[in-house]
């Protein structure tokens, strides 16, 4: 069965949320009238815009300077692909269209320390090396999702309101990291299939979460469903947490 116009967007939004590279796709400055690609990784915003961090120095860059329109394109990871890693084809993609400003290093710091977790490589050239927080706004958005699954999506349809919890996104994910330790372990066991010594919660998106296990890279679990109030955060992870406990026979810990 075909599946909805909305359950492919969210499958989409999901897609963004797990990939941490995409293609940057952007108008040359040097070869006027071709296209030139590149790659980089990047942050979604909670609300579906995309955040790069990258240097003035870069092609993609000058490009991006002189015409700021510009196309990301992302793809299932060898690791997240699946069932259809041998037919590259069969595998989702999305292409999120926009126009791209740079961020001020005045205001950035909130922006800089989210990203930083996801990315904590990237935090030495902060403020150094001409590197600079750029965002894209999305304009519009192409979704394949396999055979029959294909969608131009509008901003109107993908934007998501920025949720009710986004200002105090630093104090949940502290709280959960100095209390609920042991639930995050039982919820990227259950749900990642992940058996680590440390877990710390990095950040949170209407759609789940990301988590540092050991030192892995990080990974995205989603929620059931898209949350946009702080209780609705608290349930979800709460659920997630009995359904890991239950699946994985694990005893609450009592103090």
């Amino acid at each position: 069965m075909k599946p909805s116009k909305q359950k492919s967007i969210n499958h989409a939004r999901l897609l963004l949320r797990r990939s941490e590279i995409g293609v940057l796709s952007t108008h040359s400055k040097a070869c006027d009238g071709y296209p030139f690609g590149s790659v980089s990784t990047f942050m979604s915003t909670h609300e579906g815009d995309v955040i790069f961090y990258i240097s003035n120095l870069a092609q993609h860059t000058k490009n991006i300077l002189h015409d700021n329109k510009m196309c990301l394109t992302v793809f299932p990871s060898s690791s997240t692909a699946g069932q259809h890693d041998d037919d590259p084809n069969a595998n989702a993609r999305l292409s999120l269209l926009g126009t791209v400003k740079t961020i001020d290093k005045k205001n950035d710091d909130v922006i800089a320390e989210r990203f930083f977790k996801l990315y904590p490589d990237s935090r030495k050239y902060y403020k150094t090396h001409d590197f600079y927080f750029y965002k894209m706004s999305t304009d519009r958005v192409r979704f394949i999702g396999g055979f029959g699954d294909i969608h131009w999506i509008n901003k109107e349809d993908w934007l998501y309101e920025s949720p009710q919890w986004a200002q105090s996104e630093t104090n949940m994910v502290q709280h959960m990291n100095e209390d609920h330790v042991d639930a995050m372990s039982a919820i990227c066991a259950y749900y990642a299939g992940v058996n680590a010594e440390k877990v710390e919660l990095l950040a949170i998106n209407p759609e789940g979460a990301f988590y540092k296990c050991d030192d892995q890279k990080p990974i995205f679990i989603g929620f059931d469903e898209a949350v946009f109030d702080s209780m609705g955060i608290r349930k979800a992870l709460v659920a997630q947490t009995n359904t890991a406990r239950e699946k994985l026979d694990i005893k609450k810990e009592t103090h």
